[in-house]
């Protein structure tokens, strides 16, 4: 169900935005603070508590995902003055690029794609989907997707990726069942909760780079409690494709994830060793070209 956000919660979400934390106690809505900190939106630190931003784009798709139209700090101005001064439509549509501002959760659901055609569980019967290039399957959050204890989920950070994936194919091991999961593009709750319910086998397909991994580490791992296994998808190439590329980041937008570890993932830790070294890394998109 959708959570109910009130005038007072979107004026705290402003601050937030712009100054990058806000007192706790000014927040009232327990259930939205806390789909914040499971998507690693924000985190809490300090006394007195405060909320500290995290990921600006992941919050900004929750509120979306809860029925508000939301894509910039400024779209939030709309709900805070709803209240003050009822607008026409004409002066809605003055002021935003369209007059409804509050949307549906029909596009809450799972974007997803397939090398070869894949027998899956769907609505209880027995499916298949079949990869479109170019293209994605939408399923929507009210459908029911099971899968074979050998199809491998992989999660996707870039959309993109997911609609060419036959581009990145190469990858990938020959002869083994997979299904792409765009884990991005509406970062909607519902992606996070089916991935808590799947059992399989996982691996990340993220940007190498600290911000991605941090995702990884930070977001997704913690919601694989089920899985039977899972894993940052790593190259056996891939230093010498970043080294080539030179494709350097600013790194201004890296060093709040400086201190991120991976413990349990030895070749894991090495990339972020030697991300950390070279100050380069590269997007997974580059490993198309």
């Amino acid at each position: 169900m959708a959570i109910n956000i009130t005038e007072k919660n979107f004026q705290a979400i402003k601050t937030l935005l712009e100054d990058k934390y806000i007192v706790k106690n000014i927040f009232s809505s327990k259930k939205l603070l806390d789909e914040f900190i499971g998507c690693n939106c924000v985190y809490i630190s300090g006394k007195p508590a405060l909320i500290y931003l995290n990921d600006q784009e992941a919050l900004l798709g929750i509120i979306k995902s809860n029925g508000y139209n939301v894509n910039c700090i400024e779209d939030l101005d709309y709900f805070i003055n709803e209240n003050k001064e009822p607008k026409s439509r004409d002066e809605i549509a003055d002021n935003y690029s369209h007059t409804k501002r509050v949307e549906s959760k029909s596009f809450n659901g799972l974007m997803v794609s397939v090398f070869d055609k894949l027998e899956v569980n769907f609505n209880e019967k027995k499916q298949y989907f079949y990869p479109l290039e170019g293209s994605g399957l939408f399923l929507h959050y009210s459908s029911k997707l099971q899968l074979d204890d050998d199809v491998i989920v992989v999660g996707v950070e870039n959309p993109q990726v997911v609609f060419n994936i036959e581009k990145y194919k190469y990858l990938f091991e020959k002869n083994k069942k997979y299904l792409f999961l765009s884990i991005s593009e509406y970062k909607t709750t519902y992606q996070y909760k089916w991935l808590e319910s799947f059992s399989g086998e996982y691996f990340h397909f993220g940007d190498f780079d600290l911000a991605g991994i941090n995702i990884y580490l930070n977001t997704i791992v913690p919601k694989l409690k089920k899985a039977k296994s899972y894993s940052f998808l790593i190259p056996d190439n891939i230093y010498e494709i970043i080294k080539e590329k030179n494709y350097q980041k600013d790194y201004s937008n890296q060093t709040r994830f400086l201190n991120i570890t991976s413990k349990e993932d030895r070749n894991l830790q090495k990339l972020i060793e030697f991300i950390k070294d070279n100050k380069i890394t590269i997007e997974q998109e580059k490993l198309s070209e």
